[in-house]
């Protein structure tokens, strides 16, 4: 089995894929480590890929090393399903790259935006022949309305909200209409853009933040929950073929 453990800078996540099928997923690395040693004792092989956003310890990676039977962790170094076409590829952030890994897996020989939406938004483009062609980060929900409150003397901190309208008549209403109105506004423009180029071009959207576009994008998009997972998956399935051949 497939064991893909994401470690961010608050919680690990991880997921579990038995013959290309996504089986299982939770949360926490103790959990991590039962769920492959109770693998190990069943006499089954435990392929494990690390991907973390943060600095972990050599201990943790090691323990990853000592419960798996095959193990590689994510960067812009090993060699990956699609190439790098980014001037700076130690810098690029290993969800992003596992989130275009996925996206080319799922729409292979199309070229793809890549729309995550979390903390911060980020706006990757894969071309038709399997190129990372590079992206924009943008502020996400959280960090716009904190913004607004942090860095002016008057503002106040605005919750997000669903319900909001276009123009607004109070302040607050101001803030939320221009917060949510500005990200969906943002979403828009990008994909229009793309599919003004191309439009055979697919567009896939993940991330915590992704619920409020799919409520009022109104576009041809695909939403995708488990893009990154899948991508590390696809990773990890490459990462076998390269090492065992």
């Amino acid at each position: 089995m497939n064991l893909i453990v994401d470690i961010g800078n608050t919680r690990t996540k991880y997921a579990v894929f038995d013959e290309g099928d996504w089986v299982v997923c939770g949360l926490g690395l103790p959990e991590v480590y039962d769920l492959a040693t109770s693998y190990r004792k069943n006499g089954k092989a435990v392929n494990l890929i690390l991907s973390s956003t943060g600095a972990i310890s050599a201990e943790v990676r090691e323990r990853l090393r000592e419960v798996s039977t095959f193990f590689c962790e994510v960067s812009s170094e090993i060699p990956l399903p699609i190439r790098l076409g980014y001037d700076t590829p130690k810098t690029l952030g290993v969800d992003r790259i596992a989130g275009c890994v996925g996206g080319a897996f799922l729409f292979p020989g199309r070229e793809l935006l890549v729309i995550d939406s979390g903390t911060a938004i980020t706006y990757d483009f894969v071309s038709a022949d399997g190129e990372f062609r590079g992206g924009n980060i943008s502020p996400g929900l959280g960090i716009r309305f904190r913004a607004l409150n942090e860095f002016t003397a008057s503002l106040p901190l605005v919750k997000c909200s669903m319900e909001h309208g276009y123009v607004g008549k109070n302040t607050h209403d101001a803030i939320l209409n221009g917060v949510m109105n500005g990200i969906l506004f943002e979403v828009r423009g990008y994909i229009d853009e793309l599919l003004r180029n191309n439009p055979f071009a697919a567009v896939i959207i993940t991330g915590g933040g992704s619920e409020y576009l799919r409520k009022t994008l109104k576009r041809t998009v695909f939403f995708e929950d488990k893009l990154v997972i899948t991508g590390l998956n696809r990773i990890l399935e490459y990462q076998k073929t390269v090492n065992y051949t």
